[in-house]
């Protein structure tokens, strides 16, 4: 099948190549946000994971109040990765033959009808787990056609040069709003209650609507249209089966979010029973590891086209796996804190290096399925999330945090140690 025309057959000017090389230093960071359809797309993620990262702590602190279970915990962040699971391919397959745009506008407005449905349920007291539950089975189902349009809408916006600058800006906005979003929501939880924070969350989707909207984008990028959809589906697993750069850097993907990123979900339970700290603390921990994370972000899009990624992403990886073994070890309010700022540096660095690696490696033509793929492995970190809330009823979430850190490490040294084409990615 071959590499299916590369990178180069995205058409048009190299837009990266334009933007990169005026500026220098700092000013390189933001080099994408020059270009206006990619800046409304920015707009739109950052309303978009604004509303996301808020909605978990109001409702991670609204089930720990109404359960106060670890399992409960897990199996409303399970819910959301099952369809992810289920749908992430045919997602893939969608983004490659629709008009990004428009299905990033009509799953963007089915968060926002699943936000005010619970919102709603809040306002009146009538809310109960399973209404959580089924909330995150609908969000899992549109972030499953959401998510793949969005990452391989990203190449089309802003050209080849530009993708690991674009891409870490991504990472930023996630993690501007992992900084914000989780101090603000523990903040307005005492203030205006989750009902309130709801009613933000809820707001946030509109804007993000509202911003998709403004972008032009003049190509489609599709693939065969009327062709059938399993046809375009095992076009894209076959791709994926003949590139060995493609499984292992899916499989570097899985390792992290499946034993080390649970440590999200657990977090309230952390903060009210290990660390003692309340709500607000919760948002203080949750806050520290965005600091960091954007830290990392941030770095990574000033590197511009760094020569050197596959060494960068092994070495993030490694600062995230320790990091996050020590922070199983704290006891200490502040030291938990600094800790986190490792925790977030590590895990974004890695996360975003590897979605770059693998769009690099990827040609337009099945980019949709490709990072539908890459998407699936999100969709087992909530999955992820009950085995390890279920062994924390019986061991504690400490011990649980600290293994999962653990494996990342041990996998890390394996991959540096017998992987060559890993150290070597440019």
């Amino acid at each position: 099948m071959g590499r299916m025309g590369g990178m180069g057959g995205m058409g048009g000017p190299d837009l990266g190549a334009e933007l990169l090389r005026p500026p220098g230093g700092w000013l390189r960071t933001f080099a994408s946000l020059r270009i206006a359809n990619y800046r409304w797309l920015w707009v739109s993620m950052t309303a978009s994971f604004i509303a996301l990262h808020m909605q978990m702590i109001a409702r991670g602190w609204l089930v720990a109040e109404m359960t106060n279970s670890p399992l409960a915990l897990g199996l409303v962040g399970s819910a959301f990765g099952v369809p992810l699971l289920i749908f992430s391919l045919f997602g893939g397959v969608i983004a490659d033959r629709v008009k990004k745009r428009s299905l990033l506008v009509i799953t963007q407005a089915g968060l926002f009808t699943v936000s005010l449905a619970i919102t709603i349920l809040i306002q009146m007291g009538v809310v109960a787990v399973w209404h959580l539950i089924t909330a995150s089975l609908l969000m899992g189902v549109v972030f499953s056609f959401n998510m793949p349009a969005q990452q391989a809408i990203i190449p089309e916006l802003v050209g080849e040069k530009s993708l690991m600058n674009a891409i870490a800006l991504n990472s930023a906005v996630m993690n501007l709003s992992r900084v914000a979003a989780p101090s603000l929501a523990g903040l307005l939880v005492g203030i205006i209650g989750v009902a309130g924070v709801y009613w933000i969350v809820t707001a946030c989707y509109i804007v993000a609507i509202t911003s998709l909207l403004k972008i032009r984008v003049t190509t489609t990028m599709s693939v065969r249209p009327n062709a059938p959809m399993r046809q375009d589906l095992v076009e894209g697993l076959r791709y994926v089966r003949h590139n060995p750069m493609l499984i292992t850097l899916l499989a570097m993907a899985l390792v992290p979010v499946l034993f080390a990123m649970p440590y999200q979900m657990l977090m309230p339970i952390f903060a009210r029973h290990v660390l003692d700290v309340g709500a607000t603390g919760y948002g203080l921990l949750m806050t520290m590891t965005g600091v960091g994370a954007l830290a990392g972000s941030l770095g990574i899009a000033s590197l511009g086209n760094f020569q050197r990624k596959g060494l960068l992403l092994l070495g993030f990886g490694l600062v995230f796996g320790v990091a996050l073994v020590l922070f199983s070890l704290s006891r200490s309010f502040p030291l938990s804190l600094v800790i986190l700022l490792a925790v977030g540096v590590g895990s974004t660095g890695y996360m975003a290096l590897n979605n770059t690696l693998m769009q690099l490696n990827t040609p337009h033509e099945v980019r949709g399925r490709v990072m539908s793929l890459f998407m699936m492995t999100f969709g087992l970190m909530p999955l992820g999330t009950l085995p390890a809330g279920a062994i924390a009823e019986v061991v504690g979430v400490a011990p649980v945090v600290g293994v999962g850190g653990a494996i990342v490490f041990v996998v890390m040294v394996a991959v540096a140690l017998t992987q060559s084409r890993v150290r070597d990615m440019t």
